[in-house]
């Protein structure tokens, strides 16, 4: 995710965090107007251990549909999924319920790195607290997706390589035109290690940061979309909805707020996430050949290719995981001063 994407991931990909007021917020707003819980109401101890519980209960809950987008952006036009639908029917016949967990412990990782994400947009956000709620979320949002992706970019280009491995081989399906390597998951060097070791004799410790460059020019521009949607919308919000009992902004206004989010960063910048996948799982390194690759194969398709799996990938974990963050603030707060309420 959401986000995701993670990602919620790659990942999510990968993915996320809260939207914590800044000091000029709460020093400006009326006390009838909703406000966010603030980084320096929660105890730190607290946050970091229900953060890392909460969000990867939500990681188990997203991964599925972050499997079935990585494949559907893999393959050549439909040679293997005529869509997400049949992806989920396919994958579910040939490889069962755990089908949907290739490489999930890998992508478990994104937990840590997620609290990295979270940190860097906290404090990056508070030193933008002179700026309008766009860019507020902005650019806060573009540098912590700097900080996650180099945290988190070897484990999603080992996530994605585990992901493909269980998509049919082309003798099974004839008329398949599909580059990835086909797998079978008994032998070696279809493993956790296996794809490790195939990494590194090939491309050294660089095949871990492959597509590290274009993974920013994917990731950056989506996390920097979804908070300044989200700080909006929010905004927006609070101007004809209350605030609950404790003058905070309702769940259910935040949970509407990031389902939209998800949505329009999931569209706006598909095309690059297409291009990002590409490479990380074994294209060429080229931007401008794997973009050219992808227009002769698809055309105008290119910017709906597994557009409708990636929206509900992120819609759904921008819903649980603003759930969740804000679930984890209410139970981190200080048990002592004014905030401790909770």
């Amino acid at each position: 995710a959401v986000s995701p994407p993670s990602s919620l991931s790659s990942g999510i990909n990968a993915e996320y965090g809260g939207v914590p007021a800044t000091d000029q917020d709460m020093t400006t707003a009326q006390a009838s107007s909703p406000r966010q819980i603030v980084w320096n109401d929660l105890d730190k101890t607290k946050y970091y251990f229900w953060g890392c519980t909460v969000f990867l209960g939500i990681r188990l809950c997203v991964y599925p549909t972050n499997l079935i987008k990585t494949r559907l952006q893999v393959q050549r036009g439909t040679s293997v999924y005529r869509g997400s639908f049949d992806a989920f029917i396919k994958v579910f016949k040939s490889e069962g319920i755990l089908g949907f967990y290739r490489g999930f412990p890998i992508f478990a990782l994104g937990v840590i790195f997620g609290q990295v994400y979270i940190t860097t947009y906290e404090y990056t956000k508070h030193r933008c607290s002179h700026l309008n709620q766009f860019m507020q979320g902005l650019l806060p949002g573009a540098v912590a997706s700097v900080a996650g992706q180099t945290l988190s970019v070897p484990a999603d280009v080992v996530t994605q390589r585990l992901q493909i491995l269980g998509m049919l081989r082309p003798k099974e399906m004839p008329s398949a035109k599909f580059d990835a390597v086909p797998a079978t998951p008994r032998t070696p060097d279809h493993t956790l290690l296996g794809v490790c070791r195939k990494i590194m004799v090939k491309d050294g410790l660089s095949g871990f940061y492959r597509g590290y460059l274009v993974s920013l020019l994917s990731n950056v521009p989506t996390s920097g979309i979804w908070w300044a949607t989200y700080n909006c919308l929010l905004t927006q919000s609070g101007r004809y909805v209350s605030s609950d009992s404790q003058g905070h902004h309702k769940m259910p206004v935040q949970a509407v707020s990031g389902v939209l989010s998800g949505v329009i960063s999931a569209v706006a910048t598909n095309p690059l996430d297409i291009i990002r996948t590409r490479i990380q799982v074994g294209g060429s390194r080229s931007v401008v050949y794997v973009t050219r690759k992808l227009w002769r194969e698809d055309g105008v398709g290119i910017f709906a290719k597994g557009r409708s799996a990636r929206a509900l990938s992120m819609s759904t974990s921008s819903l649980l995981i603003i759930l969740g963050y804000e679930t984890v603030k209410r139970l981190s707060l200080r048990t002592t001063g004014e905030g401790a309420k909770y």
